[in-house]
């Protein structure tokens, strides 16, 4: 469910308006939750909390995250938390064995104000502050200086609380960091340092939801009064309440009783499931897009050594869209995904283009940064975009991007989007695994969101084409193509590249074929044409096999399914579909990032001697989400088996799932239904 409390209060006209959206909460203000006045009323809250049983056998239960925010004219954030844990278990003990509290010290500052834990026995712990200590945060592939406060607790027993509370100052941004905490890495003085970037405006992002039961989240937020913020609330309800004074709006929100978030597999990102409230005081995503566009305005500068690069990349190229192919993969293969500090602004500026040439290692933004300095140098009409790969943007203009792309303006007026990030040995320019994304493109003139169409299946397409003989005792031999289009495609030349050793690429093949039976054996694998890095041409792995035994022979009959009913490729990155229809039902929509497609052609001959007895039933299932079709005939002495597997989009609602489980339940039962020959 999601409800607009103010669309947009810079519309909003006067007092009388004013006072209406104050109105909307005078009911609700009564059952507005009142912080504890002193610790009897603090304890009466925690023995509310109930015991492990009262929550679902859950470890842990928040009794209280009340956090308040006071925003200055600049947008600077100054935030109060106050929470409180209480250990229902004795693993929650084991897993409140220490607090950790994340923080970027070049974006925010983080100070512990106090910390405590009220004893089931009724005795008070006042725990020293100076037990914290300051170390960085597990990090890979982006090494932006992120830290965390860390502090050992004394060994909690069950019905004992942590009490503690926090005040920070600063901004958390997402822009463009792959899905880590961003930062902006100068040595500005004094508060400077902890404005958000877009000076003056001020967003946030509330999720009411933890991993364990949540008895009461509360969020005040106090805004000067010109700077009226717009706000959404995102699956589930969240009570409000807003009111204003002489100098400031005040806008409340709160939400009781909430269960634990489980996580289901593949499920679509948490932004997506859990309750939140998104709000911004930015007016508007063309605001936004002006501000992007400024910010990284003077960062694609060529030189002459880019200007000779363009120039070998592009020589003898006739047409635009083959030297925009030649820049965006050089882009993308030549600059090393590795995330450093490199000054001010990191996290939502680009790096100079000359930068990153020189020194051929970034994330997403130095990868996009430096193909629209070479494509600008090339003499296209290029800007930097903010997308978020892995879940939607909602409409409000908060901050709700992790990652960095390019928009190029084709002459008709019509934008083309290109990643060089995602397109790393793919011939596509934009990945098929990132249809209906939302994006924001850097203008001068300023855009508004928008989203990509969505893909079809046939665009993300493995084809299975095998052709094998069967003997009369048994015996299997043949030889088997894997080949794919789109995302399909990708993904069979990143899994050569993933197992990175001639004999480690030999396992995968290995263990493909390993599934007709125990003593399958590979004896070659051939690159029919191109090779891994060769985006010019398709991909195809041509595989020829033996599996003595595969068909079970008794004393006039001869029992086996064709071998590509055991679907051969299984691995998660390329058919994920197959290893998520398990559950009857799901509570969370299911996100395979891409319309998916599987092709089979199979001819197999039969041993001499032998007719058919009996063939498997054909399927033809079609629904909204999924389809599966199958048809065996015979054709003399040869059998001839295909099949087609389809998921039509790239998240399956809750509500078709059922459609989803049917397709990919009957495609993993195909191997159970057995061809029968007997002997004439």
């Amino acid at each position: 469910m999601s409800y607009t409390h103010t669309p947009n209060p810079f519309r909003l006209a006067g007092l009388a308006a004013l006072a209406a959206l104050a109105l909307v909460g005078r009911t609700a203000w009564a059952q507005e939750p009142a912080p504890p006045a002193n610790d009897p009323e603090l304890r009466t809250l925690i023995a509310a909390a109930g015991t492990a049983e009262d929550n679902d056998g859950a470890h842990l239960v928040t009794v209280f995250k009340r956090t308040n925010v006071d925003v200055e004219d600049t947008g600077l954030g100054h935030i109060h938390n106050h929470e409180v844990i209480k250990c229902l278990t004795e693993e929650g003990a084991a897993q409140l064995a220490r607090l950790r509290l994340d923080f970027d010290p070049a974006s925010n500052f983080v100070e512990v104000r106090s910390l405590r834990i009220l004893r089931a026995d009724g005795s008070v712990d006042e725990l020293p502050l100076d037990r914290f200590v300051d170390l960085p945060q597990p990090q890979h592939a982006i090494y932006w200086g992120a830290q965390m406060k860390l502090v050992p607790l004394p060994r909690l027993q069950v019905g004992d609380a942590v009490e503690f509370s926090t005040y920070m100052k600063g901004f958390l941004i997402a822009y463009l960091d792959e899905m880590e905490s961003g930062s902006t890495g100068g040595t500005a003085e004094g508060d400077e340092r902890y404005i958000p970037p877009m000076r003056g405006h001020f967003y946030d992002i509330v999720y009411f939801h933890d991993s364990h039961p949540v008895k009461l989240r509360h969020y005040e937020v106090r805004v000067p009064r010109d700077k009226p913020l717009q706000f959404e609330v995102h699956n589930g309800e969240v009570r409000s309440y807003v009111s204003y004074d002489a100098d400031h709006m005040v806008y409340r929100f709160w939400k009781s009783d909430q269960p634990a978030f489980h996580e289901e597999k593949r499920a679509v990102d948490f932004p997506d499931v859990a309750t939140k409230v998104v709000m911004a005081t930015v007016p508007d995503w063309p605001a936004k897009s002006r501000w992007f566009c400024v910010v990284n305005d003077d960062q694609f500068e060529s030189t002459e050594a880019i200007d000779a690069k363009v120039a070998e990349l592009t020589r003898g190229l006739k047409t635009d869209d083959e030297k925009i192919a030649a820049i965006v993969h050089w882009s993308a293969d030549e600059i090393r995904y590795s995330g450093i500090s490199m000054g001010q602004g990191e996290g939502y500026t680009l790096h100079p283009g000359s930068m990153i040439f020189e020194d051929r290692s970034g994330v997403c933004k130095d990868k996009a940064g430096i193909a629209i300095t070479m494509l600008r140098a090339a003499g296209f009409d290029v800007f930097p975009a903010m997308t978020m790969a892995g879940s939607r943007v909602e409409r409000v203009p908060a901050d709700q991007f992790n990652h960095c792309v390019v928009a190029l303006r084709r002459d008709s007026g019509e934008w083309q989007m290109l990643d060089p990030t995602w397109v790393v040995f793919s011939p596509e320019l934009w990945s098929s695994a990132e249809g209906e994304q939302h994006y924001v493109i850097g203008t001068p003139e300023g855009l508004e969101l928008m989203q990509m169409p969505a893909f079809d299946a046939a665009d993300n397409r493995l084809e299975v084409a095998a052709t094998s003989t069967l003997a009369a005792d048994g015996t299997l031999t043949g030889k088997v193509s894997f080949s794919g289009k789109g995302y399909a495609a990708q993904r069979l030349r990143r899994e050569m590249v993933h197992y990175s050793t001639a004999a480690d690429r030999q396992a995968w093949f290995q263990q493909a074929i390993g599934h007709l039976g125990a003593g399958a054996e590979v004896d070659s694998v051939r690159v029919a044409y191109g090779t891994v890095r060769d985006l010019s041409r398709p991909i195809r792995y041509d595989v020829s096999y033996e599996v003595p035994g595969y068909g079970l022979a008794g004393e006039d009959a001869l029992f086996f399914a064709p071998p590509t009913t055991h679907h051969l490729v299984q691995s998660s990155r390329i058919a994920p579909y197959l290893d998520c229809a398990g559950a009857k039902e799901r509570t969370q929509n299911l996100l395979l990032w891409a319309p998916r497609m599987r092709r089979v052609t199979e001819t197999i001959t039969l041993p001499s001697g032998y007719s058919v007895a009996h063939l498997p039933e054909d399927r033809s299932i079609d629904g909204p989400i999924a389809s599966l079709t199958t048809r065996t005939q015979v054709k003399g002495r040869k059998l001839v088996f295909t099949y087609e597997l389809v998921v039509k989009r790239r998240e399956i609602p809750v509500d078709q799932y059922d459609n989803f489980r049917e397709v990919v339940q009957e495609a993993l039962a195909l191997p159970d239904d057995l061809v029968i020959l007997e002997r004439r």
